[in-house]
């Protein structure tokens, strides 16, 4: 007699630069929950949490994560000074560099905090998302070497040099950079990987959102005028519309980073939107949801923004929790035409 497997859980962790301490807050209030991971899919900062809870998934680890953000060591090695980036724009055009900056120190925070060699290694499954520049694809990797293929998740273009990554059309390898270029938010990969009873947890840290829609979260959809009464299962309040914060700098290299969000989030939108209609997923609520439910009293100024990340924490932990506590893992995910599911 065949036996259906007993369900998982699949943890999605989108990525968006310094919001990933709000995504730390909502793992350490998942574990807290005794609700713990079979699989993790991540990309980008979303891959570095994803790659550090795969390590142990559990609350005190978690907490270590928590901490982690809020670092200022974290800090100086996620968002380069002015001097840095005077520096690596002096160092790139006299030594025709691919990359602004230096990624060594990206590789060293890797290697302290995740160890493992191949991502096989881990206790927890765990696929990391890059951006293959000869592809033109995104690619989903479930092995391979934990410091080369992180590293390529978080290579921003420009910043960060394209990483080399082994491929089986080619000996040499392929170049591969930020996944966030087309699959910031690596859904599709974990609906591929999971069965029909299983069920998709999502969080994207990105500042502006790709999982409202069908899911109705990110507090306000795109063109409704009127606030709504829930966002992503949280009573918001008063009338605290959500704008993605815009970096207000004129720099030129600001001006690229910005192009790149812009070009982020409709890529990553249209990767995710057929999805999050799937019975399985459930979306957990995302930084405009904790400011719709005024669980936030200032927003970060852009994903490199790292004033905010003891508040975004909390924030991450307070939502999910209250998320939790109000049945969301329960929640009858809707289509975008109004058609109900079960839940699972």
């Amino acid at each position: 007699m065949l036996f259906d497997p007993p369900p998982r859980t699949l943890l999605v962790l989108g990525g968006g630069g310094a919001m990933g301490a709000y995504q730390a807050g909502a793992l350490l209030a998942l574990a807290h929950a005794d609700v713990f991971p079979d699989a993790l899919f991540g990309c980008s900062a979303g891959g570095l949490n994803a790659a550090f809870w795969a390590v142990e998934p559990s609350a005190a680890r978690a907490e270590e994560l928590r901490r982690w953000w809020l670092d200022r060591r974290t800090h100086r090695l996620l968002s380069a000074s002015w001097f840095a980036r005077a520096r690596g724009m002096a160092g790139a055009l006299s030594a025709r560099r691919s990359a602004l900056f230096d990624p060594g120190p990206l590789r060293r925070l890797i290697a302290e905090n995740v160890p493992a060699h191949d991502l096989c290694e881990l206790r927890v499954p765990l696929t990391v998302t890059t951006t293959c520049l000869d592809c033109a694809a995104a690619r989903h990797h479930d092995r391979g070497s934990v410091i080369d293929i992180l590293t390529a998740s978080c290579a921003l273009p420009g910043l960060l040099p394209p990483v080399q990554l082994a491929c089986a059309a080619d000996r040499s390898g392929h170049l591969h950079v930020d996944g966030g270029v087309l699959c910031g938010v690596p859904l599709a990969a974990a609906l591929t990987a999971a069965g029909p009873n299983d069920r998709v947890l999502v969080l994207d840290c990105g500042l502006a959102p790709v999982t409202s829609g069908s899911a109705g979260c990110a507090a306000y959809p795109a063109g409704a005028p009127e606030l709504i009464a829930e966002a992503c299962g949280l009573a918001a309040v008063g009338d605290r519309e959500y704008v993605a914060p815009v970096e207000s700098s004129r720099g030129a290299m600001d001006v690229v980073l910005r192009a790149f969000t812009v070009a982020r989030s409709v890529a990553n939108v249209a990767h995710v939107a057929e999805g999050l209609g799937d019975p399985r997923v459930r979306v957990l609520p995302h930084i405009a949801d904790a400011w719709a439910a005024g669980l936030l009293d200032v927003l970060p100024e852009g994903p490199r923004d790292f004033r905010c990340t003891g508040m975004l924490a909390e924030a991450g932990a307070d939502a999910t929790a209250r998320w939790l506590d109000g049945g969301g893992l329960e929640r009858v995910a809707v289509t975008s035409a109004g058609e109900e599911f079960g839940s699972a």
